[in-house]
């Protein structure tokens, strides 16, 4: 568990402490929280904490987040949040752990952000806007080679991405935008490609509109 600083001192102004994000992740993929742990270096608002475990199941990637949220006794009120993240990998065996992991989640506290197929459509919308239909997290990776040719799972060339971030979230909001339009943005699982990511770093970056 983290300790956590007292936030006053008496007779002297104490710095505010960072607000605590317990990041849930698929097991077998670093690719996020090496993200995330870049990111964590350039603001100093969050603190990232990993829910750790080999799941890629999104009911036991919720559990696992939630369950570490009670360990570091997160504080909501204070502003820390629990948060999972993962990949549907355009599997429809997944839509029923989606729906059971939202339900899960809504009880406790914890918000979820999958991508369909892959993470890596965060990445993309970096260096383009597309709404191309994917068939497989293959492809997506070998479209992002074209702007990052050493690029594999597990990696993260954040003094390239991290520039570009306000360009991904308008790619990732006009992306938003076509499937509204075109009717397949009701439910996360069918519309492909699609991230929620954007909507994760908004918060933290207090980017919001």
């Amino acid at each position: 568990m983290v300790k956590r600083i007292k936030k006053t001192v008496k007779n002297r102004p104490t710095r505010e402490r960072r607000k605590l994000v317990v990041v849930g992740t698929e097991g077998n993929n670093k690719t996020e929280e090496l993200y995330f742990k870049e990111l964590e270096k350039i603001q100093s608002k969050f603190h990232f904490i990993f829910a750790k475990g080999n799941e890629t199941d999104p009911v036991k990637i919720v559990r696992n987040t939630a369950n570490r949220a009670k360990i570091e006794e997160l504080s909501y009120k204070d502003g820390d949040k629990a948060v999972s993240v993962f990949d549907l990998d355009l599997d429809t065996d997944k839509i029923p752990q989606l729906i059971a992991a939202k339900n899960i989640a809504d009880k406790k506290n914890v918000t979820i952000y999958p991508s369909n197929p892959c993470f890596e459509v965060w990445y993309l919308e970096h260096f383009e806007y597309t709404s191309k239909l994917f068939h497989s997290s293959n492809e997506v990776i070998r479209e992002l080679e074209k702007y990052l040719p050493n690029y594999k799972k597990n990696y993260c060339d954040f003094d390239i991405l991290y520039p570009r971030t306000e360009n991904a979230i308008d790619n990732c909001k006009k992306l938003d935008k076509h499937h509204r339009d075109v009717g397949t943005n009701t439910s996360i699982e069918f519309a492909n490609p699609s991230t929620s990511i954007h909507t994760l770093i908004e918060v933290l970056m207090e980017k919001q509109n």
